[in-house]
């Protein structure tokens, strides 16, 4: 149940952060295939990626295993156009459905049910890795091999010094400098003295 409740926290967060421009969040539940990378770490590409909020971040590549069920997305957020739609039959959208048990990067999208427990971990503030943290909720994903999804996503959208929680890695500290998806849970005020 608490995994659940972080889940729903780092959706809620991930749709603030999605959304810079003002704006109601359309959220909504998709049925479907979906790709989930609430496990997944990323990697750099050298390039920017532009969401619907007009902003250009540093892009990410996160390799997902696609879903399929009910998943929860902002159709207004990422690059999502108001529909739960795919752009062809070539792409899936990476939504959030809270799930337990699931394929995950960190044991190479095994179905073994010992396997893929999620674990959500925490990253501290102090490592200074906020601005390595993903966020794939509500952008667009093309279909790969074996029933794994490449999401194209922005990192940089907070400052180094947030604290975030991520599911990546299931467990392993090294995972909160490989670009994991995450949660941002807080950022370090500077003082004016």
């Amino acid at each position: 149940m608490k995994q659940i409740f972080m889940m729903l926290a780092m959706l809620s967060a991930s749709t603030v952060l999605a959304q810079v421009k003002p704006a109601t969040p359309e959220l909504t539940v998709c049925n479907g295939e979906y790709a989930l990378c609430a496990a997944s770490t990323c990697t750099p590409t050298g390039k920017t990626i532009t969401g619907n909020n007009g902003v250009a971040y540093p892009e990410v590549l996160c390799r997902c295993p696609i879903l399929t069920g009910r998943a929860i997305a902002d159709t207004s957020a990422g690059n999502m156009k108001g529909s739960c739609a795919p752009t062809s039959d070539q792409h899936v959208w990476s939504l959030f459905a809270p799930r337990l048990y699931y394929p995950q990067e960190a044991s190479d999208f095994s179905s073994l049910p010992w396997k893929k427990r999620a674990v959500v971990q925490a990253c501290a503030s102090s490592l200074n890795l906020g601005d390595r943290s993903s966020n794939c909720f509500s952008w667009n994903c093309v279909r790969g091999k074996d029933g794994i999804a490449v999401c194209a996503c922005p990192t940089g959208q907070v400052p180094a010094n947030t604290a975030f929680l991520t599911e990546a890695g299931q467990g392993d500290p090294a995972a909160c400098g490989q670009y994991p998806v995450s949660l941002p849970i807080q950022a370090t005020e500077t003082s004016n003295k």
